[in-house]
């Protein structure tokens, strides 16, 4: 899913629809082949997986038949959790939104069904997860059989040869899982050595919740990773620098305020677990709740980082953090703060592997620099070559009619500057006055939603390129220079002007959102050149 991401949001920032789509196709392929490999050791060799996981002689059996029934939910999982990701893409969020909620209600619903009702056990508990995952794939996978999806799944369309590409930039992801699971597993230990089943059953109520906790962290840091892909897919230095103030700015006050939010109500949380305020056990988790509070704003800060770098291409850090972050950097202080302070060691490890992980980004951007970073493209590991230039490039954000005369006037000015002739500055500023008005007057009236636009200006020695992307309902103008109606000769004529006076016009629905590229040329610059 994380190579996926990265990928798709390359090919989309540079426009290329149809090697997203076979990036789609091969990632529900090869979530198949992972899904039926797991089904079948699931069914075959429930036993054997049971004692894998340390099962002793009590829950042996039980875990067993868990594991075979819960085998039939595995694949619906696992592609619902691909086709989530795809439907953020499509802007379908809701649709995604209610699957969860669908499978959170009858997961819950068929616990109940199952297991008091109809006394079936453990196997009813896992009946009911495998049911609620197919609810959750079900939920989703309509709309990829309708008209309005650009994601289609074609078996001629897959990219194969991008399988290593892909796995290669998700290792990191699938990394951090493995050690997260490894690290539970020395940490339970360590807990039941020092802090005794107390510490344990604090560690494991905690667990049960700590998921809602950094949910805010886990959708950012997703899509850093998704945007930074599309941004360099655009090579947008300007949206990179935006995007990464916004989340160290916004995004982490958010986080301190849900830390916040934590750690006062820990007795509470702790309550509910263990009512007894008085209990040992209620104090040790109270204790990490409070702690993992503080932690927050650090979790964001890591997950963040992490993502950036996986999506900018630095895959071997990345693979080098998720081993420390998922093992190293909370193991190694565990073990020694815990003999001497008991489960406190234990809470006290996890801010500080998180800060250690931290601090190893900056590190690593010294090394690669080769010194400390001078500006703030250089601490987003942004070489000088990457993009146009800030002065050959004018960005600009359309909200109304008003916008469209001024940025009108602003882009002629920014041409001239740039020693254009006249004829192109005036054609540049005709263009895309007419293409984001139209956009304001037909695209921003079709419902109720709050629209906008961002255009584009670039120079170059021998062209300037306009760029208009707007949110509004999908939109081809240049179908529609192609229509002369006869009783009506001047329909469609602001847009036939544009395609005349544009060297090249292309247009593309990047998954909702509607892209004009025109391409002017400037003779003159040419004829200097000569």
């Amino acid at each position: 899913l994380g190579g996926t991401s990265v990928l798709c949001g390359r090919y989309m920032g540079s426009g290329d629809l149809m090697k997203t789509r076979g990036l789609f196709s091969l990632n529900l392929t090869l979530t198949f082949i992972a899904g039926a490999v797991f089904t079948a050791l699931s069914f075959l060799l429930p036993g054997t997986i049971a004692g894998l996981l340390g099962a002793d002689e009590l829950l042996h059996s039980g875990l067993a038949t868990y594991t075979k029934i819960y085998g039939i939910g595995i694949l619906p999982q696992l592609l619902g959790q691909q086709l989530a990701s795809f439907l953020q893409l499509e802007r379908q969020s809701k649709k995604g939104y209610l699957a969860i909620g669908a499978m959170v209600a009858s997961n819950v619903g068929l616990n109940y069904i199952f297991v008091a009702v109809m006394n079936l056990g453990v196997a009813g508990l896992a009946m009911a997860t495998a049911a609620s995952n197919w609810i959750y794939f079900l939920c989703q996978v309509p709309y990829y059989f309708t008209e309005k999806a650009q994601l289609r799944y074609h078996i001629r369309e897959i990219l194969w040869d991008h399988t290593k590409t892909l796995l290669l930039i998700g290792i990191p992801g699938a990394l951090l899982a493995f050690c997260l699971a490894l690290r539970g597993i020395v940490i339970n230990r360590t807990l039941l050595t020092w802090a005794g089943q107390d510490g344990l059953s604090a560690m494991s109520a905690f667990n049960m919740v700590c998921g809602l906790f950094i949910a805010l962290c886990l959708g950012t840091g997703a899509v850093v990773r998704m945007l930074t892909s599309i941004f360099i897919g655009e090579e947008d230095r300007d949206s990179i620098r935006t995007i990464m103030k916004l989340v160290f700015t916004r995004g982490l006050v958010l986080a301190a305020a849900a830390g916040a939010v934590i750690a006062a109500a820990s007795g509470l949380l702790a309550q509910i677990f263990f009512p007894d305020t008085a209990s040992n056990v209620y104090v040790l988790t109270r204790q990490i709740f409070i702690i993992y509070g503080f932690c927050i704003p650090l979790v964001m800060i890591c997950n963040v980082l992490s993502n950036y770098l996986q999506a900018s291409g630095h895959n071997i850090f990345v693979n080098f953090q998720s081993l420390f972050d998922g093992f190293f950097g909370m193991v190694i202080p565990a073990l020694l703060l815990a003999p001497r302070m008991g489960a406190m060691g234990v809470w006290l490890a996890n801010p500080i592997g998180i800060l250690l992980t931290i601090l190893l980004v900056p590190v690593y951007i010294c090394i690669y620099w080769k010194g400390i970073p001078s500006s703030f493209d250089q601490w987003l590991l942004l070489k000088p070559s990457f993009g146009v230039s800030d002065k050959d490039r004018l960005e600009l954000p359309i909200r109304s009619m008003d916008d469209v005369v001024r940025t009108a006037e602003t882009v002629q000015v920014f041409c001239r500057n740039h020693g254009t002739s006249d004829r192109i500055a005036c054609f540049s500023a005709l263009c895309l006055e007419e293409t984001a008005s139209n956009v304001v007057k037909h695209g921003f009236s079709t419902d109720k939603k709050t629209h906008n636009i961002n255009c584009r200006v670039i120079y170059t020695d021998t062209h300037i390129l306009l760029r208009v992307k707007d949110d509004c309902i999908a939109f081809n103008p240049k179908e529609r220079a192609d229509m002369i109606l006869p009783e009506d000769p001047t329909k469609n004529i602001g847009i036939r002007m544009v395609c005349r006076l544009a060297e090249e016009v292309t247009y593309q629905n990047l998954l909702g959102l509607n892209v004009l590229t025109i391409l002017l040329a400037d003779k003159s610059a040419s004829e200097r050149s000569a």
